[in-house]
């Protein structure tokens, strides 16, 4: 009975695993995934399900959608500049790292041939491939693209102007207050985009001093950040104004096409670049620059480097010690306890 219920708890997991394709499930029983049976996507499928994301791994959410963006990547070279994956030559692949160093940032690029290294290497291991075509996959040296200098002023006004990218009347108020909230969180906390879009009402607390978020940031790790007034007080309204419009969303960022989600980051990108427009900035200006200027203005005010680490959710003191080396652009910063404060 006992060994039953291991069975039926193996098949389980097997399912889990492989999904619904049994073809998944046959190429799993050899000494070796037997890829010879599967087309392209399904291969992608098997390393995704084998490789990078097994049953019994514990991944963070950030992991899984940069490993999802880079696989996707591979995808569609795979199948619009190549002959398919049985057929990839080394030419192939020096084309494939010549795109990538054209489109993305250094460290992007080495995120992206570090992927294909390790898929290339389980087509190999797994008798796919005679040769380890991996072996040509080698980081261009180039360097790195000057960072574009944060100017406080302007990216306040870029904050102020996310309510004016609404283009909908329909609950045309609702949709700028909400942009107005999610504008003026990216400038006030430090948050990286991904954090801000998935924090919900119920993640801001309250004491007798001051309100403040539990986020959870990379490696599921909590820290708590302090809230300003206005952004309180922007919340608040919020979701009153919610519920006068009978909208029902537990995410501040809430979508407006899938009742229940937070909105994607493909959507806070373009809100963050209609914003820049409204401003007529030149250059273009991701979600993440917003959490570069509020480091660097924390540090510009003399908070202490651990202090700035645990707050915004730096794993390395190093990290955050670079943004220091902006400081020196900068000569008229008032000293406040939280910036835009």
């Amino acid at each position: 009975m006992e060994i039953e219920k291991k069975q039926q708890a193996f098949e389980l997991a097997l399912r889990e695993l492989t999904g619904a394709n049994p073809k998944l499930t046959e190429a799993l029983k050899k000494d070796h995934i037997d890829l010879n049976t599967l087309n392209d996507i399904e291969i992608i499928e098997l390393f995704w399900a084998t490789e990078l994301f097994p049953i019994y791994a514990d991944k963070s959410t950030h992991t899984r959608r940069a490993y999802k963006l880079d696989l996707e990547f591979i995808l569609n070279f795979v199948m619009t500049k190549t002959g398919g994956l049985k057929h990839l030559t080394v030419l192939d692949i020096h084309r494939y790292l010549f795109e990538v160093n054209e489109q993305y940032a250094p460290r992007t690029v080495q995120r992206k041939n570090h992927m294909l290294k390790r898929f290339l290497t389980y087509l190999h291991v797994n008798q796919y491939h005679l040769y380890n075509l991996a072996f040509h996959v080698k980081n261009q040296q180039r360097p790195e693209l000057l960072r574009r200098e944060v100017d406080f002023d302007e990216i306040e006004r870029i904050a102020e102007s996310f309510r004016h990218t609404v283009k909908r009347a329909q609950k045309k108020e609702l949709m700028e207050l909400r942009n107005e909230t999610i504008g003026y969180l990216l400038l006030t906390t430090g948050m990286r985009a991904a954090e801000l879009l998935s924090i919900k009402f119920t993640d801001i607390k309250r004491n007798q001093h001051t309100s403040y978020l539990e986020v959870k940031g990379k490696r599921d790790k909590w820290r708590r950040i302090p809230l300003t007034e206005k952004a309180t007080h922007l919340v608040n309204r919020l979701q009153t104004l919610m519920m006068i419009e009978e909208v029902s969303a537990p995410f501040i960022a809430f979508s407006t096409k899938k009742k229940g989600y937070p909105m994607t980051y493909e959507a806070l990108r373009l809100m963050t670049h209609q914003a820049v427009e409204h401003v007529a900035t030149e250059g273009r200006t991701p979600p993440h620059w917003f959490r570069r200027a509020y480091i660097t203005k924390l540090l510009a005010n003399g908070s202490p480097l651990i202090g700035v680490m645990q707050l915004v959710g730096h794993e390395s003191i190093n990290t955050t010690n670079g943004y220091l080396q902006l400081l020196n652009e900068f000569s008229n910063v008032t000293n406040t306890n939280l910036p835009f404060d």
